[in-house]
Formats: structure tokens, C-alpha cells, sequence
């Protein structure tokens, strides 16, 4: 089974509507397929966000959105190239997509005799979780796609998230560490530059800060540790500095990092 096809599958298996033989063969992709299996992780945390029936308001807001997407849909159908969405964001348009449905599954249940004020209370602060759980599933998913630019989408993507995540800072360290791409691995340092009040993250930057990183990168890791006036990068910027074959630039920079973090 190919990641598309489970895609396909997914309403489905999470649901329990899939024949025996389909979620054996669905099992066994995930017990085979990391990625997959963080995504079926992921849906099902969110599928066990509590239940809040929506206010009228809530309803029509929904309803609206609904319409406007299906204006959306016959005014591409109606251009003379289908070349609207760009290859890059198609995964991540699937994904989104399928959030839409799910969530209206969950909306649309009938009321359960909740009162319309405990639901004013708390429909904000559920809905946000649903909102904040489907932006960490996106950003995640395309932060692990196999094409550079797709990864960088997914940093792009990132930015529009206003409140920390802890899955997403994870995924964004773990880009800047190891991410085959020096522009994918810069522009998660820029990305989680926000954080820089979060110990994880100061800590994040300064561990990918290693000898076999782009001296790019690390020339960028030096100078966002002394942006970030991190002090306590001091002795890893010092040990990193004693690097055999380090380029000179490299050692030059670290050299000047140092001498503005331990500048009275």
C-alpha cells in the first residue's frame, strides 16, 4: 500500500468502517510507514478532543464557510487551466481537506441537551483546539514531504501559527538538525527564532550548531545565539570553535559571537 492510498482509506479506519482485510492492510503500512503512523496518531488525538455541539451562530459561521468553499470550487472548475494549486501544496490541501470533513462530521451532530450558556463558555476554547490540532497535523505532514520545496511550504506554513506548539517547534528543531536542504534547515532557524524565550528552543539551536553543518548554517546558528544573547551557548560556541577544519570564516564569526556574549 502507497501513503496516497491510506490516505484514501483514512475516514474510514479511523471510523472502524473498513472491512477486515482493508484494516489488516492498512495496519500493516503503519506498523511499516513512520509517517503515516505519526498522521493516524495525530487524527485520532484529535478525534478525542471533547464533543461541543455548536451554538446557532457557530452553526451559520460553519454554514457560511461550507458555501463560500463550493463558490471557491466552481469558480476554479469555470478557469481555462487547472494549474491553481501549486504541486508543492497538494498534499497539504488533501490533508486540509479532509480536517473539513472530519470537523464537520463533529459539528454537525445533533445537540445533546447542553445548555446555550455552558456552550458560549466553552466553545472558544474548543474550537481552538480543534484549529490549533489541525495546523500541528499540516505543518508536521509537510515538514516531512520528500521535496525540499514542499518541506519549505511547511516552514512557511509554521509562521501562520501564532501560539507555540510543542509538536511543531519538535518538527522544526528536528529540520534544522538534520534536514537534507541548508534552505530548509535556514529557514527553520528563522521560523523558530519567535520561540527564543522557550529553553527547548535555545537548546535546540545551540545542539544543531555541529562540524558537519553548512557553514551557512552555521555561520547563521552563531549569529542567532548572539541575537538571542543565549550566555549559556558560551562553552558549546567555545568547544564548537576547536573544531579541526573549520572554515576560517566560521572560526572568525564564532570568535566575534564570543566576544559579544561574554561583553560585560
Amino acid at each position: 500500500m502507497e501513503c496516497d492510498e491510506l490516505i484514501e482509506l483514512l475516514p474510514d479506519y479511523l471510523q472502524d468502517n473498513l472491512p477486515a482485510s482493508s484494516r489488516s492492510t492498512v495496519g500493516a503500512h503503519l506498523r511499516e510507514c513512520a509517517d503515516c503512523s505519526a498522521q493516524v496518531s495525530l487524527w485520532t488525538r484529535l478525534g478525542e478532543l471533547p464533543d461541543q455541539a455548536p451554538s446557532p451562530r457557530m452553526r451559520h459561521r460553519f454554514d457560511a464557510m461550507l458555501r463560500a468553499y463550493e463558490e471557491g470550487r466552481e469558480r476554479k472548475a469555470a478557469l481555462p487551466s487547472a494549474a491553481w494549486l501549486r504541486p508543492s501544496l497538494a498534499y497539504a490541501a488533501g490533508i486540509l481537506i479532509l480536517g473539513v470533513g472530519f470537523l464537520a462530521g463533529r459539528y454537525l451532530q445533533p445537540n445533546r441537551g447542553a445548555s446555550e450558556v455552558a456552550l458560549l463558555r466553552t466553545e472558544l476554547s474548543s474550537t481552538n483546539d480543534r484549529i490549533a490540532a489541525l495546523n500541528e497535523l499540516v505543518v508536521v505532514s509537510m515538514l516531512q514531504q520528500h521535496s525540499a520545496s514542499g518541506r519549505l511550504e511547511g516552514v512557511n506554513y509554521s509562521l501562520q501559527v501564532r501560539q507555540p506548539d510543542p509538536e511543531i517547534v519538535a518538527a522544526l528543531l528536528r529540520s534544522l538538525r538534520s534536514d537534507s536542504s541548508v534552505d530548509v534547515r535556514l529557514a527553520a532557524l528563522d521560523s523558530l527564532r519567535r520561540y527564543s524565550d522557550d529553553r527547548q528552543v535555545r537548546r535546540g539551536i545551540q545542539d544543531s550548531l555541529r562540524p558537519k553543518q553548512s557553514p551557512l548554517v552555521q555561520i547563521a546558528l552563531i549569529d542567532a545565539l548572539v541575537e538571542i544573547h543565549d550566555t549559556e551557548a558560551v562553552s558549546h560556541i567555545q568547544h564548537f570553535q576547536q573544531t579541526p577544519d573549520l572554515s576560517p570564516v566560521v572560526r572568525e564569526r564564532a570568535a566575534r559571537g564570543l566576544a559579544e556574549l561574554t561583553r560585560g
